[in-house]
């Protein structure tokens, strides 16, 4: 598979898996998680992506470099990024000393006042490093601001963080 089609792919498989399961006649149960066969079915049933086979999937999850997806015996999820309410058993983490967000320059404002807040998601992601925080800004601003988080900081005030990802996407949830 070409990169722009495995791109492509994964974009549609996080829209159905964090946010629209429904549009593909899919139903996730509480922590997210579907048979990988009837997502294979629902993609393949658009006829976009009629040639889309069980190993396609498997192969979008295996080179992920971010850890979007999950695969436990014949189910797959994503593992964060959902708009959807969802109850899934994250692991509950101590954070490193220090982690980053990306986010728009528009932003900044209401952040200042209102703190970070997941918004239309289910919770706040934040990034082990720079890098990877300014990629995720980018989607938001072709400059975005990348915000220092003294993790350490606010999980000894109560906040608890989660590594969905097995790469270096966290989550924050509330106290």
């Amino acid at each position: 598979m070409k990169q722009s089609v495995k791109t492509k792919l994964s974009k549609y498989m996080s829209y159905l898996l964090r946010h629209h399961p429904e549009k593909a006649g899919l139903s996730l149960d509480e922590e997210g998680f579907v048979g990988l066969d009837d997502l294979v079915k629902a993609i393949s049933s658009n006829p976009r992506w009629n040639w889309i086979e069980r190993d396609h999937i498997i192969e979008i999850v295996k080179k992920d470099e971010k850890g979007r997806f999950q695969i436990v015996g014949n189910k797959i999820r994503a593992t964060y990024g959902h708009s959807i309410e969802l109850t899934p058993s994250y692991k509950k983490i101590k954070p490193p000393e220090i982690l980053y967000h990306g986010t728009s320059r528009y932003a900044i404002p209401k952040i200042k006042q209102e703190g970070l807040k997941p918004l239309k998601r289910r919770y706040v992601h934040l990034s082990s490093d720079w890098e990877t925080a300014y990629e995720v800004g980018r989607r938001h601003d072709e400059k975005p601001v990348i915000l220092k988080i003294r993790a350490q900081e606010a999980y000894q005030s109560g906040i608890f963080f989660t590594k969905a990802a097995l790469k270096s996407i966290f989550q924050t949830l509330s106290h």
